[in-house]
């Protein structure tokens, strides 16, 4: 009845709206404003009703929950924040495990509830999906003003990391099986690395304490996988992990498995010179083209030709020597840096610049890769440097617990892979009447 009554007065609300904007009193988005908050008010009552009638799942006593044994314990509420920016309140059927600590709340499971820190799934999907997004004040801003009500910064916070504490951050687990198996032409792979700020840690200090300790930067490592079909790409995933290269070899490992490299026809891996990056490709994708990054490659290229006296004669070598590299002409190009070591003074510098070539020479093919449509590039990968982990951990001023900058980077590699909302669909744990 109150639901009807609400719906009824929305009839009325149109006219004192229309009135308003005609007599010049009311802009067009204030009665947004104002439509939303109408909405809203019904959406709440919706909602109670909707979570009033839904039946309980359990009404025996005595029931197994995946092989546990749990007892009834009682009736006790279920209170959540939901959409509409009330609290929605049902009483429900609670059971206790006998042999271990917790409990099992059947009703809980049907909805989909359990891990919200007190806010509903969808409440709690919109939080991480800003949270993992924009820095959590700013969050709290946008969120707020696009659903019509306030959501504090610290809600934000506590359910982005709660939801991230939930991802398990293992490739063969976020990556969906199905990809496994899914044919391509041509697999890109590229790696690269960045540091993030965050605050050292010791033992015994925690808390609010914990904030005067000073910053430490902690490698991130990124790769990035595309898939190729007739020349466009048709999947793409962007991975990434704290720690050390040598743990990332792992992590690599998974993921190109994961995307389906045994189905790919050909592999190509880029990255930079570093020596890593390469031990890394051999363990782990030994059939691939490996193609040394051609920005790094003009980067190093630079280095040699400004060690001349002159900048034009710089110039014009760099000029020169870069459109040599396209063209596929690498070992004459060391040829001539060799010749021209003559004309500069830092000679220890110059061969220090001949030797990367020398050693990245069988990655620098670059007109037969463009011949057979691989990039020579990894700006890919340097962008997802910037986007995964620039524009969300390194802002100003930013410093982050390693526990929760690893919760916040779980959930952003979900979201911007586009498979958040796939944690926050209901999987009810299999349960039997005991006997």
């Amino acid at each position: 009845m109150k639901l009807q009554e609400e719906i009824l007065r929305s009839e009325e609300l149109v006219k004192v709206i229309t009135e308003g904007i005609n007599q010049g009193k009311l802009s067009l988005k204030r009665a947004e404003e104002t439509i939303v908050k109408f909405i809203n008010r019904i959406g709440q009552i919706m909602i109670d009703e909707v979570v009033e009638h839904i039946d309980e799942p359990v009404e025996d006593n005595r029931v197994i929950v995946n092989g546990e044994e749990a007892v009834f314990d009682g009736i006790r509420n279920l209170r959540f924040r939901n959409r509409f920016g009330g609290q929605t309140v049902r009483a429900r059927r609670c059971y206790k495990f006998v042999n271990k600590e917790g409990g099992w709340y059947p009703l809980d499971e049907k909805l989909g509830i359990g891990y919200e820190g007190g806010f509903s799934p969808l409440m709690t999907y919109l939080e991480a999906l800003y949270g993992a997004s924009e820095p959590y004040e700013r969050s709290e801003q946008l969120l707020s003003e696009s659903i019509g009500f306030h959501v504090s910064a610290t809600a934000i916070q506590r359910n982005t990391e709660m939801t991230g504490a939930r991802i398990d951050g293992i490739p063969y687990r976020m990556i969906p099986a199905e990809k496994r198996e899914e044919s391509c032409e041509l697999m890109v792979v590229e790696i690269d690395g960045t540091m993030s700020p965050q605050i050292r840690e010791k033992e015994g200090i925690a808390g609010r304490k914990s904030l005067s300790e000073p910053t430490e930067y902690k490698e991130c490592n990124l790769i990035v996988v595309e898939k190729y079909t007739a020349g466009e790409c048709r999947d793409r995933w962007v991975g990434a992990c704290y720690g050390p290269r040598r743990e990332f070899d792992d992590y690599v490992r998974r993921t190109g498995i994961q995307m389906g490299q045994l189905k790919a026809v050909e592999v190509a891996f880029v990255a930079d010179g570093a020596k890593t990056n390469w031990e890394i490709q051999r363990t782990n994708f030994p059939e691939a083209t490996a193609i040394l990054d051609f920005y790094h490659a003009t980067e190093h290229l630079s280095e040699f030709c400004d060690l001349f006296s002159g900048a034009e004669t710089s110039r014009r070598g760099y000029k020169k020597w870069r459109v040599m590299l396209l063209e596929g002409e690498v070992l004459q190009v060391i040829a001539e840096m060799k010749e021209s070591l003559k004309n500069i003074s830092d000679k220890n510098k110059g061969w220090g610049e001949i030797n990367y070539f020398e050693n990245n020479r069988d990655r620098m093919h670059y007109k037969d890769y463009r011949n057979r449509g691989f990039p020579i590039g990894s700006g890919v990968v340097e962008g997802s440097c910037k986007s995964v982990i620039g524009k969300r951990f390194k802002g100003s001023g930013m410093r982050w617990k390693k526990a929760d900058n690893e919760k916040v980077l779980k959930v952003r590699l979900v979201k911007l892979n586009g498979l958040l909302p796939n944690y926050f669909i209901p999987k009810p744990q299999l349960w039997s009447i005991a006997a």
